[in-house]
């Protein structure tokens, strides 16, 4: 049977299939409307054996639309349980009102995809005439029908949802049972808990918040609740925060200090700072990247010091956390800081330095990367060299210049990608040089569109060269016949005339 996931995934089979379709069922199609017996063909391939067929049918049927909906409304009705579940999704994507009342119906199906792509359909339709019958659907025996049941709940933002879902919350694994004959993609209790919190904060009624205040505690699905309250602002919140803040579980600590990232109230910003000091390395590190995302003015003069000081956290992942925010915040006195730990042995602090500094749109951050390109490490140098093509600034040519002979081709290769969007024609002759005695595809196929982004004579001469180079990789000759093509008729190369 066809899920909902693999709808869209068979496009190459479509004019086959269309043919087979158009051909094969237009005995006696003559007198009838070409669109209606259209539809009705593609209606009947819904419930074809090979799933090539059924999927591009029902692809079909979604970009047909409108004419589709009265068709697919009889569909739910189908002998076929393939043909009703397809029928349901596909009338939730077209997005007409008036299968509504059809998929409430569908909702009673004996087949559990048929329900569960009918209540996913009823929320994309908005359906809040639904909500009823949907709550009802939540004491269904499958589990799948259930968490689509709980998505769509979410959708539709009804407060009636409120307590039936916080009941879903409340319920253990043997509650919610998997049929092992069938072929539903059952994903685990968790997964449905989950859901319900996304869908609680989605409807944002009070009612719910000491439920998700209680899950923070929860090691699975805590941080999610964190998230659903961090929409949820108040100041009853707020106030429950502060307690949990001096909760002995560090877990609750944690994402009480992830609500108020999602919160984002100034009056926070003291209160987060005060968690730097927490004995739990994990409460620090999530302070300390919480406190990056405040990042109003007022807010950075309290947080900068703070985070400066975290730096020296005796935790790598504490120290990484507050690079990180460092750099959104774009703090000039971290900068120096930032470079020193380019050097570091642990690479995940490392690169989280590197990609601060690249944040900035600052001359000092960029010439802190530059002199970090001798780092000893490969892929150190090459994420350095990918930053600086993000910060653009064009005093790293000459540096990055040196790397199109470094001995290791993925920084060679990174080094011609950036000297091609860094845009200085002075790469040309480097690059050109390069591609003489370069061996790696990779490498030549770059080097080569760099040199036709940059354009100019010298890189059309070159390009031509290897254009009509026999003995060159095929795909490298292709690349550098488009960008001759461009050139020659007067238009401009970037990365996207490649693909």
């Amino acid at each position: 049977m066809i899920k909902r996931d693999e709808l869209f995934s068979c496009k190459s089979a479509k004019l086959l299939v269309l043919m087979l379709l158009l051909f094969g069922n237009c005995a006696g199609c003559l007198e009838k409307d070409p669109v209606e017996a259209h539809v009705n063909s593609l209606v009947q391939g819904l419930g074809d054996e090979d799933e090539r067929v059924s999927s591009v049918s029902a692809n079909e049927l979604c970009e047909i639309g409108e004419p589709a909906v009265d068709p697919l409304i009889k569909a739910l009705k189908d002998d076929n349980s393939q043909v009703r579940s397809l029928a349901a999704q596909d009338l939730g994507i077209i997005g007409d009102k008036k299968a509504t009342n059809s998929l409430i119906e569908a909702l009673k199906d004996p087949v559990p995809e048929v329900r569960m792509n009918s209540a996913f359909s009823l929320g994309e339709l908005q359906a809040t005439e639904a909500v009823e019958p949907l709550i009802e659907l939540l004491k269904d025996e499958d589990g799948e029908v259930v968490r689509y049941t709980v998505i769509s709940l979410g959708m539709l933002k009804d407060p009636r949802a409120t307590e039936p879902l916080c009941e879903v919350l409340k319920r253990d694994d043997a509650s919610i049972s998997y049929d092992g004959d069938s072929d539903m993609r059952y994903t685990g209790n968790s997964d449905i808990r989950s859901e319900a919190v996304f869908a609680l904060g989605e409807i944002g009624d009070p009612r719910a918040v000491d439920t998700l205040l209680d899950l923070l505690s929860d090691k699975e699905i805590g941080s999610y609740a964190a998230s659903s309250l961090g929409l949820m602002k108040g100041e009853y919140v707020f106030g429950k925060l502060i307690k949990l803040l001096e909760n002995k579980n560090p877990t609750i600590r944690t994402n009480a200090v992830s609500v108020y990232e999602h919160i984002q109230d100034p009056a926070a910003v003291p209160i987060m700072i005060r968690m730097l000091n927490d004995q739990v390395p994990e409460v620090r590190r999530e302070t300390a990247y919480a406190l990056g995302h405040f990042n109003e003015s007022e807010e950075i003069a309290q947080t900068e010091e703070p985070l400066i000081n975290a730096l020296g956290d005796r935790k790598v992942e504490v120290q990484a956390a507050a690079a990180g925010s460092l750099g959104l915040i774009e703090s000039k006195k971290a900068i120096p800081l930032l470079a020193e730990i380019i050097q570091s042995k642990d690479s995940t602090l490392c690169e989280t330095a590197i990609y601060s500094l690249a944040r900035y749109k600052d001359p000092e951050a960029a010439d802190a990367l530059i002199d970090a390109l001798g780092n000893e490490n490969w892929h150190i140098r090459m994420e350095i060299v990918y930053s600086l093509m993000e910060v653009g600034d064009t005093r790293a040519v000459d540096p990055i210049i040196s790397l199109l002979v470094d001995e290791n081709y993925e920084v060679r290769k990174s080094a011609a990608s950036a000297l091609g969007k860094l845009g200085d024609r002075k790469a040309v002759e480097p690059i050109i040089k390069a591609l003489e005695t370069e061996r790696e595809s990779d490498v030549r196929i770059t080097e080569v569109q760099a040199l036709g982004i940059l354009g100019g004579p010298e890189a059309i001469k070159c390009l031509s060269r290897v254009s009509t180079d026999k003995d060159e990789y095929k795909y490298v000759r292709n690349s550098a016949e488009k960008a001759l093509v461009i050139l020659k008729g007067g238009g401009t190369v970037n990365a996207s005339s490649f693909y």
